[in-house]
């Protein structure tokens, strides 16, 4: 590799850094949350947020395998707590309306939702659990 894609790639990863942590301000997250799963986990993306220190970059918030995922920059103990703890109460918290919820799977998807949000699901395939 050229001295020339190595700088390119380093300018590209830090522009792509830049732009992911800039997006995910506490607003821009509940938002992307918002949209993407519903209000039922603002709450938990309100606890991240208000509980983050100084030292720590939230990178992405995201919905991943039925749960509220969080990425951050930096090496916080008590904080990778914290995430972990929020990633396992989503997974039982209906990300529509955070009433308590259940595994379940919407035309492919991984999900949580209370038994009201999966009975008026119109999904053609729908399958839940109890975890």
């Amino acid at each position: 590799i050229a001295c020339f894609d190595i700088c390119f790639l380093d300018f590209e990863y830090h522009f792509w850094c830049d732009f992911i942590t800039e997006l995910m301000d506490k607003e821009s997250a509940r938002n992307h949350i918002s949209a993407t799963c519903g209000a039922g986990w603002l709450n938990l993306v309100d606890i991240a947020y208000d509980n983050k220190p100084e030292d720590i970059e939230i990178i992405e918030v995201f919905q991943k395998y039925a749960g509220l995922k969080i990425t951050y920059e930096g090496e916080n103990e008590t904080f990778q707590e914290l995430t972990d703890l929020i990633y396992h109460i989503s997974q039982k918290m209906c990300e529509i309306c955070g009433k308590s919820g259940d595994y379940t799977i919407i035309d492919g998807w991984e999900t949580t939702l209370c038994n009201e949000h999966f009975s008026t699901s119109d999904a053609k395939e729908k399958y839940q659990t109890k975890k």
